[in-house]
């Protein structure tokens, strides 16, 4: 009776003698039914099951088409490996697939199954040792030969031969000729493995004698043929890794070993020798540079921080961080960072970042910030992406899946306005450019500004922006903010109308209060404190070139985009025990603008103690100031940094209740206006906190209501947002 396996261990039963000696009967038959049902299982493989074919000049794509049809499988395999359009006649019948393959293929290509595929790939040359000798070295011994190709005899040159334990390597010389130091290590087998592309690795293990043992690794050399090794083929990669470790990564391309720290001087002078980019650390310092195969923990760099795959946490350079795989944490560089695939944290430098794949977090560089496809928030003067669900802020923002825009407009501000638009309908930047030249006083300023698209219809849209502006030819005192509603109506493929109207605030704040005393007899404490301040409703009305008007898809159910929230503040004047109590309401219309950005408008009402509870630098400022309170009106952005975890901030106007200074400019220090009522001051709000699925919400916030005095807020809120 034949033998079958059962765990891969051989097993033969002999019914008779079961019988014979009495085994009771339904143990025979359940020894029966597990030799019928493993003999199927173990014993029929892809490679032996059989097929037939009768065939005359059939392309080869078909007739393996043919043979996974028969055989109930799927090849696998590189189309450069197989010519699929040459012809192939064959004639045979109930043959196997590995003989059947053999006779299309003779010898030249290696099988092997992966469940219900067939894997075709190179087959791979052998290598043998020779001359192999053992030197005893009091602490250290060496080991020396020849490593040659075993069907040819020529000795191989540049060929790695390593010891996996103690992460020591060498490469053979132009005569294939190899001599590697070990320290001793107790009574334990020394086992070297020899590595070389396009071949098998072999395994030296020696004892007291010396044995030679064959792997076939066909798959991850299969896999070493694809794998890029891409730090080493960037500019920087290549000029500052060598030679001899190249090689070494084509030779060894996916064993990687794990220690707890390394230290460099250069790329190969590490305390891991050759083998530092084959070794991953918890700890890396890089006195000028370094090569690793990644970092699970901390590396800093004197000059620069390379590494092979994946990076962790935290990495710090001098100069320039270069990564192979993804980076996960905080990557900060002088110059530059690249990551060769995903970025899942923050990118820091003066200058550039990169992230090649994907960006989901902060990309923070002066110059340029690039990445494929955008998940977070891109902060520098010129922005790339291919596609972006996060927001781009810059002068220019280049997005595939975006617009750009440049629009003519004038207002009751400046009679020339020229804007440029950038980024995606859900966020864009604009740089803009002002001029009134028909006015008696000419004036130019230049600025910057955000906005957002609400789409209406196919053809119809409305641009909520808000923009800040410094006159260029005047003082550099004067400042120019603006937030407008524009309705945008296309008239062409490329051309759009606009009008719309808009909220001013030009201010004017002195930076030389003495000049302004002596030349205008003002009071002290009014210049100091206050400057020129002027809220108006004005227009703006224009004509705009669309690169695309189309508005980008968005993914997902926007259907209850739009919230409303309510809520509760109580907060104090300052964090010193004099802090002072300020109850408050808030209420916001929220937008989901996707990928967890959204933007809302809010006002509210603050209340804040009277002037009992303050004590002011002028006896005039405590006589005339009593209890008052605070109308915000503001629009802001939040973002989830998490699922429930979010931060925003808001910028907007305060308009004051109760009596107060004025704000207009004072004729004589004699004619200060102090009671004219309903003024109103620029003022910012951030705040960070949860949200939760259920609608409750919760946080901290501080409110600044004018920028230039002492009007405050640290508050703790409590609130329910719902969907419209």
């Amino acid at each position: 009776m034949r033998p079958f396996y059962l765990n891969k261990l051989p097993v033969q039963i002999n019914i008779y003698c079961l019988y014979k000696h009495a085994v009771p009967k339904y143990l025979l038959l359940i020894w029966v039914f597990i030799y019928c049902s493993t003999s199927q299982l173990f014993g029929q493989t892809i490679l032996e099951k059989q097929i037939t074919l009768h065939e005359e000049n059939m392309r080869l794509a078909d007739l393996l088409d043919e043979i996974g049809r028969q055989g109930q499988f799927f090849f696998s395999y590189d189309s450069q490996l197989i010519p699929k359009d040459s012809t192939v006649t064959i004639q045979v019948t109930e043959k196997k697939i590995a003989q059947v393959l053999t006779q299309i293929f003779s010898n030249r290509f290696a099988y092997e199954e992966r469940k219900n595929y067939l894997i075709i790939t190179p087959k791979l040359r052998s290598l043998t040792l020779s001359n192999t000798d053992f030197t005893d070295e009091s602490d250290n011994y060496s080991i020396s030969g020849l490593v040659t190709d075993e069907r040819t005899g020529e000795r191989l040159m540049n060929a790695s031969v390593y010891e996996k334990q103690q992460l020591a390597s060498t490469l053979t010389d132009d005569h294939g000729y190899f001599r590697l130091k070990l320290k001793k290590n107790n009574d334990n087998p020394v086992r070297i493995t020899v590595s070389k592309l396009r071949y098998r690795d072999t395994m030296v293990t020696f004892l007291q004698a010396v044995s030679v043992t064959y792997r076939n690794d066909s798959q991850t050399y299969e896999n070493s043929r694809t794998k890029n090794n891409r730090v080493e083929r960037t500019a920087l990669g290549s000029w500052l890794i060598s030679a001899r470790q190249k090689i070494q990564s084509l030779n060894i391309p996916d064993f990687f070993a794990k220690r707890p720290f390394q230290v460099s001087l250069t790329p190969g002078l590490s305390t891991h020798g050759m083998f530092s980019p084959q070794v991953v650390n918890n700890f890396s310092l890089n006195l000028a540079g370094g090569y690793t195969a990644g970092v699970k923990g901390f590396e800093i760099g004197g000059l620069f921080n390379i590494n092979k795959e994946n990076s962790e946490y935290l990495q710090m350079a001098g100069i320039f961080n270069l990564v192979g795989g993804n980076m996960t944490g905080l990557q900060i560089a002088g110059v530059d960072n690249v990551t060769l695939d995903t970025l899942r944290g923050a990118q820091l430098s003066l200058f550039i970042n990169r992230a090649e794949a994907e960006a989901n977090g902060l990309q923070l560089g002066l110059l340029h910030n690039s990445t494929k496809h955008l998940k977070g928030v891109q902060l520098g003067l010129v922005n790339v992406t291919d596609t972006s669900q996060g927001i781009s802020i810059g002068l220019i923002n280049i997005v595939h899946n975006g617009f750009y825009q440049i629009a003519y407009s004038a207002n009751n501000m400046a009679s020339t306005n020229i804007t440029f638009k950038s980024g995606t309908h859900d966020f864009y930047t604009t740089l803009l450019v002002s001029a009134n030249t028909f006015a008696s006083q000419k004036l130019f300023a230049a600025g910057l500004g955000a906005g957002h698209d609400f789409k209406l219809r196919r053809s119809l849209y409305i641009s909520a922006e808000g923009n800040f502006r410094i006159p260029i030819s005047q003082t550099w005192d004067e400042r120019w903010m603006q937030a407008k509603l524009m309705l945008n109506a296309r008239i062409s493929k490329h051309f759009s109308i606009m009008a719309g109207p808009s909220l001013n605030r030009y201010s004017y704040i002195w930076s030389n209060p003495s000049a302004y005393r002596q030349n205008n007899n003002a009071n002290d404490y009014y210049t100091q404190t206050h400057g020129l301040l002027k809220t108006s409703i004005g227009w703006e009305a224009g004509i705009a070139y669309n690169s695309v008007f189309q508005k980008a898809p968005k993914s997902g159910d926007r259907s209850d985009a739009w919230s409303i929230g309510i809520a509760a503040t109580a907060g104090l004047t300052d964090l010193s025990s004099y802090g002072q109590f300020v109850p408050g309401l808030e209420l916001a219309v929220y937008r989901d603008l996707g990928s967890g950005l959204s933007g809302y408008i809010s006002t509210g009402y603050n209340k804040f103690p009277s002037a009992a509870s303050h004590k002011f630098d002028s006896e005039e400022e405590n006589y005339y100031r009593t209890q008052y309170s605070y109308v915000p009106l503001k629009g802001g952005v939040r973002y989830m940094l998490s699922r429930i975890f979010y931060i925003d901030g808001a910028l907007g106007v305060a308009f004051r209740g109760d009596s107060h200074y004025s704000f207009s400019k004072p004729s004589s220090s004699d004619n200060i206006n102090r009671n004219i009522p309903a003024a109103s001051s620029l003022m910012y709000g951030l705040s960070a906190g949860f949200t939760f699925r259920n609608g409750l919400e919760t946080g901290i916030k501080k409110d600044v209501y004018r920028i230039s005095g002492a009007d405050q807020q640290y508050a703790l809120r409590l609130g329910y947002r719902f969907k419209l």
